[in-house]
């Protein structure tokens, strides 16, 4: 068994009784006589006093009738009590394997620091409550069996820790909990919906800002939410009970190819119905078809397929080309340079100062 914190010593802590043993004493009042003017028995006062039994409502309004003490001061007192007895009973509550859970989340309580959202300088332990409170869970080792709501895209290739997954979905849950979009979504509206997300990626100068709009507008809490080692994951999707959705993107490979083809990835399993159901969760590694049908509507909606054939059959491959390609269908160059490298057409270093990278915060 994982050995438990010593915690604020409960001795530290006054229960209101005492203070009302305090008063007694001060104005030469016996136990006997707080209980004959309050109306109730001796022995009541007596465990009040001790601590054994916490101040009512009831006694609190009797308590000012009879002391002249407002009733509000003395639940209030009460309250106090409880609050640090809980905080107390919650750090005794923090063992070695949640400590050891806490060591994996550096880069997360990093995040959450710079963000404001937790103290600057903590100790572990106390560090430990603060996440638990920014993350809204119980205790940090909950966050491998999280069931997160909705689907998220998650690498193969990459080491995958549970607990840094499951803060990763808590602060895409949390941050979209008061985001609210216009309209449901209308899949009558994809195509629409598709050529202004790439009249954004070849003319917006604030994207992020512009795609949260542009996707507000039809049916989609769209967000932007920073990765960390131990969640290479690409995207998150989840359907809301008023069938608008919620969907999130890292740019964990930074580059702006990467980038588009993973929003349009996203919004490809959101047409195909992937996250049909509310609450609904897949994982995609083990559902490839679902995976498959994904890239092909990213593929298909950012470059007809037709006419990128024709262009591979010219076998004109000069920068000026691509360039002239990519404005035929309404794109950066960096995406068909992109598609042309992961096809081993061109080698990943040919127009390399062609393919941006995105530094979100």
């Amino acid at each position: 068994m994982a050995k438990k914190i010593t915690g604020i010593s409960h001795d530290l802590i006054i229960h209101p009784g005492e203070t009302i043993g305090d008063i007694l004493v001060e104005r030469d009042i016996s136990q006997s006589e707080l209980a004959a003017i309050t109306g109730v028995s001796p022995a009541y006062v007596c465990n009040v006093i001790s601590g054994k039994k916490d101040i009512s409502a009831k006694f609190a309004l009797a308590l000012e009738y009879a002391l002249g003490i407002p009733k509000s001061f003395w639940i209030n007192l009460q309250a106090n009590y409880d609050a640090e007895l809980l905080e107390a009973n919650a750090r005794e509550s923090i063992t070695d394997e949640e400590r050891a859970v806490r060591n994996t989340l550096k880069e997360v309580v990093k995040h959450l620091r710079n963000s404001g959202k937790m103290p600057a300088k903590e100790s572990v332990d106390d560090s430990i409550l603060s996440l638990r409170k920014a993350l809204r869970i119980s205790n940090l080792t909950n966050l491998k069996s999280i069931p997160p709501e909705g689907a998220f895209r998650l690498s193969s290739k990459a080491n995958v820790d549970p607990y840094v997954v499951g803060a990763w979905i808590r602060l895409c849950q949390i941050d979209g909990e008061n985001s609210k979009v216009r309209n449901s979504f209308d899949l009558s509206k994809t195509d629409e919906l598709v050529e202004k997300a790439k009249a954004v990626m070849c003319g917006s100068d604030d994207i992020r800002l512009s795609l949260k709009e542009l996707f507000s507008n039809y049916g989609i809490d769209f967000d932007i939410v920073r990765n960390f080692r131990g969640a290479p994951i690409q995207g998150y999707i989840s359907r809301k009970s008023d069938d608008t959705y919620r969907m999130v993107l890292t740019i964990r490979g930074a580059y702006a190819d990467i980038f588009w083809f993973s929003l349009f990835h996203e919004l490809g399993h959101i047409v195909n119905g992937d996250a049909g159901g509310i609450g609904n969760f897949i994982d995609y590694n083990k559902t490839p078809e679902i995976e498959e049908k994904a890239d092909l509507f990213a593929g298909s909606h950012l470059i007809d397929q037709k006419e990128y054939e024709g262009f591979i059959e010219a076998g004109d491959f000069r920068l000026q080309t691509i360039k002239k390609f990519a404005a035929s269908q309404h794109i950066m160059p960096y995406m068909v340079i992109g598609r042309l490298q992961k096809e081993k057409i061109l080698d990943y270093d040919c127009f390399s100062s062609e393919k941006i990278r995105y530094k979100w915060a």
